[in-house]
């Protein structure tokens, strides 16, 4: 019965769908999915699969501090609590950049400290937050507090709320499949298109692949948040597609974009991002000289 209806398929379009075997053909010819000269393993069964691995999961996020040049990557703490009242969470702060995020504004206190506390006792999502970073001897990009500079915590402390530049979280955290989501991305009007943004991101990457030995990094936001897919695709991500009808979030509808970057993929990447991120790129003014599409 399948070869007579495959027959009829392939009379009526001059291609043929074999529903017990995953390979198709056109014009008689058998072809891969990927195309016809892929380097694609095929089973015993005829059909397609993917590449061997040996990967065994890897390890949970634990909360760290990163040093960057310009920025510094800490856990939340209760201490930072003002600051962030202050700066992203109260009722008198920017209600503009909450408009894509499932964070909201505070009505007072009370009300903040709650949730505050939950979000500093999470482990997945595990939040950060974002620091200004004060004059310091340079540890270089990527460097974990406490590694070689042993001057560096002192400065991980949040004396100022204007130093607070924004927060994100590690989320969806699969450690069995090696892949974890960026999310909860939340940026001051200071933090935003800066280049502390840029060096914010490039050092939660380097910590998810180097470090913890991730596979795949995602990004996922509304697919009306342009500034968030513009910022996904000019960090690296890949987008892969759009989720229809995903979340209902603040009495509205939601499609949700999707990229990612892959473990094979972040050599690439990274070069990129440390090259526009280099002291060489930018001028006396802080100005840059090359875009990062162009590095």
């Amino acid at each position: 019965m399948l070869g007579i209806l495959s027959a009829r398929i392939a009379r009526g379009y001059g291609r043929c769908f074999f529903f017990s075997l995953s390979l198709h053909c056109q014009g008689g010819v058998k072809h891969h999915p990927k195309g016809e000269d892929a380097n694609m393993r095929i089973n015993e069964f005829g059909q397609p699969i993917g590449d061997a691995v040996s990967f065994a999961g890897t390890m949970m996020p634990k909360p760290v501090e990163l040093i960057g040049r310009t920025v510094l990557v800490v856990p939340l703490d209760a201490n930072q609590g003002n600051a962030f009242y202050e700066r992203i969470f109260g009722p008198h702060c920017d209600e503009a950049i909450m408009t894509y995020s499932t964070h909201d504004l505070y009505p007072d206190r009370p009300a903040f400290d709650s949730d505050f506390t939950s979000m500093i006792e999470s482990r997945d999502p595990l939040f950060f937050a974002i620091l200004r970073k004060r004059p310091a001897p340079e540890p270089g990009i990527g460097q974990s507090a406490g590694v070689k500079d042993v001057d560096t915590r002192k400065h991980v402390k949040l004396h100022d709320a204007s130093n607070l530049l924004g927060m994100y979280a590690l989320m969806r955290i699969r450690a069995d499949m090696g892949s974890v989501e960026m999310g909860h991305v939340i940026y001051t009007k200071d933090l935003q298109r800066s280049r502390q943004a840029t060096e914010a991101q490039y050092l939660m990457a380097r910590h998810v692949f180097e470090d913890l030995g991730y596979r795949r990094y995602e990004w996922k936001c509304d697919s009306l948040n342009a500034p968030s897919r513009a910022a996904a695709l000019r960090l690296g991500f890949k987008a892969e597609g759009r989720f229809r009808n995903d979340m209902v979030y603040k009495g509205r509808t939601r499609d949700t974009d999707w990229f990612s970057i892959l473990d094979s993929e972040w050599p690439a990447v990274k070069e990129r991002l440390e090259t526009w991120l280099d002291d060489a790129n930018f001028d006396e003014d802080g100005r840059q000289k090359r875009r990062l599409q162009d590095c």
